[in-house]
Formats: C-alpha cells, sequence, structure tokens
C-alpha cells in the first residue's frame, strides 16, 4: 500500500504541474482536464493515507522516505518547457497505467473487502481517466 501512497503522490504533483503548465489553443480544456486528475488524486492519496495509518500506523507516512520514492516515481516527468500539451497527457496515461497495474498486485495479494473497495473505486477512476486522456491524444 506505501508503494501505492507514493505514486499517488506523485501523480497529484506531476498533474498540479501540468495544470498550470498548459498552454496553447486547447489551454482550457486542457487546464481544466488536469485540475479535475490532480484534485481527485489528492482526494485518494488521503484516503489510501487514512487507510494505511488505520491498518499499519503511522510510521508508514515517513515524511522524508515518501518524498524520495515521489520524486523517484516523477523521474522524467515532462514539465516546464514542455513544447506540446500531448506530451503530458502521454506522461499522464503512463502514470494511469502504473496505477492500474499496481491496484492489480495490490488485489492479487489478498487484501479485506474494504480495501479492495477502496483501491477498486481508484482503479475506476483511473480507468475513466484513461479514456479521456486516448480521446484527447487522437
Amino acid at each position: 500500500m506505501k508503494e501505492l501512497l507514493y505514486l499517488l503522490r506523485a501523480m497529484q504533483l506531476y498533474s498540479q504541474n501540468a495544470h498550470h503548465l498548459v498552454k496553447g489553443t486547447p489551454f482550457h480544456s486542457d487546464h481544466a482536464f488536469f485540475g479535475d486528475v490532480y484534485s481527485a488524486v489528492a482526494e485518494d492519496f488521503d484516503d489510501v493515507a487514512e487507510r494505511i495509518i488505520g491498518l499499519y500506523g503511522e510510521d508508514h507516512l515517513d515524511l522524508k522516505n515518501m518524498m524520495m520514492a515521489v520524486m523517484n516515481k516523477l523521474e522524467g516527468a515532462p514539465s516546464v518547457g514542455t513544447p506540446d500539451n500531448k506530451l503530458f497527457y502521454q506522461h499522464q496515461y503512463k502514470m494511469e497505467e502504473k496505477l492500474k497495474d499496481l491496484i492489480k498486485q495490490i488485489i492479487a495479494t489478498g487484501v479485506s473487502p474494504g480495501v479492495e473497495q477502496l483501491i477498486g473505486d481508484i482503479a475506476n477512476k483511473s480507468e475513466m481517466r484513461s479514456y479521456k486522456i486516448k480521446q484527447r491524444m487522437k
């Protein structure tokens, strides 16, 4: 679950950064999309963090370890100077795929019904975002 927490934080920071950096003709829709993403992922992060504390204790939320893991997950992410908004979408899509794969792995380990529902809801939202990303990248 810690890896899920770290990936969600990385996704939140990435999508918020993309929200601020998109530009050009599709600015309004791209700006709105990434704004929606970072808000939704921030809520998912909070839900997972609280579940981790409830199940495993607060030691799993060590800030320094979390931020180092998040930085590793942001390696190669487009940022300042990105010439085309589609690059932000392509990277977001890669992160969504990693999220869905990680959720499958967690469920395969055998988790409680509550955890399975929590992360299943996160996967559902990710699948919807992936659809929108694919439509935008056409």
